[in-house]
């Protein structure tokens, strides 16, 4: 039991030092340059090099007031990992963010005026190439020329598609792409089982396989771990006040942190639609409701939802 308490307290602090410690110990070190340099002198090598020496030398004369110092920049960095923690949530609520309406309206507006017009033109072009293949079968054109056209056309629908997809995958309620794509993935389960995805998450949960929900785990972390790259860029953007440099780099974690974020959020909703897909039979099974077309379809998801919301 001991051996097994110090290996936990070993691995939460690896864990401690990674993620906290030391991305904020970077953090103070250049706010301490940035203090000592400014913008005037910002990239002045000689300076801080002379800035250096000075607190070593007085340090060196004094190594209790060194111990004392090297424990203060531990706790201050401490505080500013957790710190970037923290704002780290609050910068993934501002990509879920769905209201309220003065504030998100007219974003949302201007990307559901942009889904409808790329779906419209999908649509178009899905429309009018099955009327060109129709009219091209009926003017007994050569079958091998027919498919090629068709080949074609299937190409420049998926193109439409995509540029669609792009936006949102079903028509957008929130000002941001990450919120649409995760809240899209509940709307797209109900549309294909009828599924309520709030109630019917949890009891799906707990059937999947280990692997399947470390997978689930890891996407889950990696967004977390985006938003606090975001919000570390953050930080060093409100360094750049004092130290401009700092601005560039918090310019850079920022949009870093919200690129990655958008990757995590995709990968997140793909594994938890394809767990849906891949266990929601398995649950109505267990639940004892028969299946005879061997999967879910809409009327029995609206079955097992009911069931999952017991009146609320």
């Amino acid at each position: 039991m001991n051996a097994f308490l110090s290996e936990l307290g070993k691995k939460l602090a690896e864990r401690w030092v990674s993620l906290l410690v030391v991305p904020g110990a970077l953090f103070i070190a250049l706010a301490a340059a940035g203090s000592t340099l400014g913008h005037r002198h910002a990239l002045d090598r000689r300076m801080l090099d002379h800035a250096v020496e000075e607190l070593t030398a007085h340090y060196d004369r004094r190594p209790v007031s060194a111990v004392l110092l090297f424990v203060a920049v531990l706790a201050a960095a401490a505080t500013a990992g957790l710190l970037a923690r923290a704002l780290g949530t609050a910068v993934e609520r501002a990509w879920l963010i769905s209201g309220p309406e003065w504030l998100t309206g007219h974003l949302t507006r201007r990307r559901q005026d942009r889904w409808t017009r790329a779906a419209a033109d999908a649509e178009g072009a899905a429309a009018a190439d099955r009327a060109a293949f129709l009219t091209r079968m009926r003017q007994d054109r050569r079958a091998n020329a027919a498919a090629d056209d068709e080949e074609a056309a299937a190409a420049d629908r998926a193109a439409l598609s995509d540029a669609r997809n792009a936006i949102a995958f079903t028509r957008p309620v929130r000002p941001t792409w990450i919120g649409d794509r995760l809240r899209g993935v509940g709307a797209r389960i109900y549309a294909q089982y009828g599924l309520d995805f709030t109630f019917t998450w949890p009891r799906l949960w707990t059937l999947l396989p280990e692997a399947c929900r470390n997978d689930l785990i890891a996407a889950r972390e990696a967004m977390v771990s985006a938003a606090t790259t975001s919000s570390w860029g953050l930080l060093y953007l409100c360094l750049g006040f004092m130290w401009w440099p700092a601005a560039l780099a918090g310019t850079g974690l920022t949009l870093l942190g919200w690129r990655r974020g958008r990757e995590a959020a995709a990968n997140l909703a793909d594994l938890t639609e394809a767990a849906v897909d891949l266990y929601a039979a398995d649950l109505a099974l267990l639940l004892g409701i028969d299946l005879p077309s061997g999967h879910v379809t809409p009327a029995v998801g609206r079955q097992l939802s009911e069931r999952f919301r017991k009146g609320a």
